[in-house]
């Protein structure tokens, strides 16, 4: 599956829709969640801040620990997967021969959704 989206073999409607706005709505959600009980459980401090001043061997938050591990790991597959789609929508929308300005439409729309998930994320 993966291999056709990053070869842009799937339709550029079902690209766009089905394996851009709707799975990464979806990852993003799922990385959100996580993110809103991360920020919970650090009681209004940064990430940063944590580790490097309340973080210590003796005094181990197994909950922050595994929550920011999961929200790394969701990013990591989070951005692995915009960069396959990105590229697999690029490669669709160049063979959409119906409408230039869908082409071109979409690409920006692309970008612009990844950019969002990233802004929302962070």
């Amino acid at each position: 599956m993966f291999a056709k989206i990053f070869h842009g073999q799937y339709e550029l409607r079902q690209m766009f829709w089905k394996y851009g706005v709707w799975f990464i709505f979806l990852m993003s959600s799922v990385t959100f969640g996580i993110r809103f009980f991360l920020v919970h459980h650090l009681k209004g401090m940064t990430l940063s801040n944590y580790f490097k001043n309340v973080f210590s061997i003796n005094n181990i938050d197994s909950t922050i620990i595994g929550l920011t591990m999961t929200y790394f790991i969701m990013l990591f597959i989070l951005s692995f997967y915009n960069l396959i789609w990105i590229c697999g929508i690029w490669r669709s929308s160049a063979e959409y021969d119906k409408s230039i300005w869908l082409r071109h439409l979409t690409r920006l729309a692309s970008l612009l959704l990844i950019f969002i998930s990233y802004k929302v994320l962070l």
